[in-house]
């Protein structure tokens, strides 16, 4: 887990990085079982919903906040709670699953909201930066 916010970029960039170099190396279409075929598509469409998310509702969000409803408006963000409640049932699944591996989850109640509402905030922007680093074949930097 990376401790400083530059780590953490060049990590979740690279990895961002790593799913086009994928996608580019094996077509979700060559996959030879269905189910894999099926998961490795969704990958297609994630450089489109991170480009959405960067450049239509962060700037929306913002416009939003200020009371300029143009691109998002107060019903939109009814999606908030809907965004709680999904992640919340993950969580739960997860720990019931962390607990037949015997491994523990603390609960961090404020941690779950802060995650839930800002961490795609910060990893869309950052994604879109590694695909466009594969795409022009930018140099990696690994540390």
């Amino acid at each position: 887990m990376p401790i400083q916010f530059k780590h953490f970029y060049r990590q979740k960039s690279r990895w961002a990085r790593g799913m086009v170099e994928g996608l580019k190396a094996v077509k979700p279409w060559q996959q030879p079982i269905r189910y894999i075929r099926f998961l490795t598509s969704i990958n297609l469409f994630m450089p489109f919903l991170d480009t959405a998310y960067t450049f239509a509702w962060i700037p929306g969000l913002v416009l939003a906040m200020f009371g300029i409803f143009w691109i998002i408006g107060p019903m939109t963000l009814l999606v908030l709670p809907l965004a709680m409640l999904q992640n919340y049932i993950l969580f739960v699944y997860q720990r019931r699953v962390f607990k037949d591996l015997n491994l523990k989850i603390r609960i961090n109640r404020f941690g779950f909201v802060v995650f839930v509402l800002f961490y795609q905030l910060v990893m869309s922007p950052i994604s879109i930066i590694g695909y466009v680093q594969e795409i022009f074949a930018k140099e990696r930097v690994w540390k």
